[in-house]
């Protein structure tokens, strides 16, 4: 049957676990199941057993672990600065010497990694410096150990998402076709949405920002009045209804402020010191269907919007994501992290 990946996205608002082997044509996601976070994360007790029921019910007599971890600013942080580009030697020197300014905590809590992100002329170069809490790994590890499940690596959201853009930049159908071209890539998830601006040659720029459409559960269940207690009613569903959504009052507001992060983004990325052609604009995520969104950034910049193509690369098989009854199916966007974890990693 070949090897097995499973990923494991412990996003703010949902975890995802999906089970992946390779096919001919890319990636199969033949398993997995998505449940709530808890606002606490892997410190919640829940989560990390939710986690462990998954992977049995997957019953794999082996495979590799892919972690996904979004960061919290105490428990799993990144910063980037300034360094010389040198041996792997002396920057892990370099990084150990500057680790205590980003950690709120004793060092020895943590591991930690680095990565160039961009070398300059001048013999410096952009470095990622990301660090996260020895327990959680720890935890993940020794509960990927009872599922039979080795864990490779463990990597920020943000680069996950990131890593997407070597699947296009290239693509016959989907890449870009000059170096003074560049498209990005919006994933649009339960609480927060990433933004990669690359070119032909690399990643140009990756931003980040929450927002507050996750609040449009609350809010459409209070305008349902008499049926607001009626366990068939989809939240999920619902709130990608533009007869719903729209007559929530904070409705323009969640939307004003979501697509003016995603503007912004975009404009500081293709307008810095190398100026782009802004050539597209792909979505994805579990949001991104949120209406008005996707015809907001369109008309702002006048250039194609299209889904991301992760049919391309992905194909996911009918009824294989284990869900609550009353959540939606997740579409194969929703999975657009993970598959970002399987092609490269921090």
């Amino acid at each position: 049957m070949g090897k097995y990946y499973v990923v494991a996205d412990f996003g703010s608002g949902n975890t995802k676990i999906s089970a992946y082997r390779k096919v001919q044509s890319g990636y199969e996601l033949f398993s997995g199941a998505i449940f709530k976070t808890s606002a606490t994360g892997l410190k919640n007790s829940e989560t990390l057993q939710t986690f462990s029921q998954s992977l049995r019910r997957l019953n794999l007599k082996s495979g590799e672990l892919y972690v996904i971890l979004p960061e919290d600013d105490e428990n799993v942080l990144s910063s980037e600065a300034d360094y010389p580009v040198g041996n792997k030697k002396e920057l892990d020197g370099i990084v150990k010497n500057n680790l205590a300014s980003m950690l709120k905590e004793d060092e020895s809590l943590y591991y930690h990694s680095w990565r160039l992100v961009k070398p300059y002329s001048s013999g410096q170069g952009l470095f990622q410096i990301a660090a996260v809490r020895k327990e959680y790994i720890d935890t993940i590890h020794e509960i990927a150990e009872q599922h039979k499940l080795k864990l490779c690596y463990a990597d920020l959201a943000a680069n996950t998402v990131e890593n997407l853009y070597r699947l296009i930049k290239n693509d016959k159908k989907h890449g870009l076709s000059s170096n003074d071209d560049a498209s990005v890539i919006v994933e649009v998830g339960h609480r927060s949405v990433r933004v990669v601006a690359f070119s032909r040659e690399a990643v140009i720029r990756t931003s980040a920002a929450v927002h507050n459409l996750y609040r449009m559960d609350k809010l459409i269940l209070d305008s349902l009045h008499d049926l607001k207690n009626d366990q068939k009613i989809n939240l999920e569903l619902l709130k990608m209804n533009p007869a719903y959504a729209l007559r929530v009052s904070q409705y323009e507001g969640f939307l004003n402020s979501l697509s003016a992060d995603i503007i912004r983004f975009i404009k500081q990325s293709v307008s810095g010191e190398e100026r782009y052609n802004l050539n597209s604009v792909y979505f994805t995520g579990g949001m991104y269907k949120t209406p008005k969104l996707v015809s907001t950034i369109k008309e702002s910049f006048d250039v194609p919007c299209y889904a991301f193509p992760i049919g391309d690369y992905m194909h996911m098989s009918e009824n294989c994501i284990h869900h609550a009854d009353n959540k939606l199916y997740p579409s194969e966007d929703v999975f657009a992290p993970s598959l970002g974890a399987l092609i490269g990693g921090f």
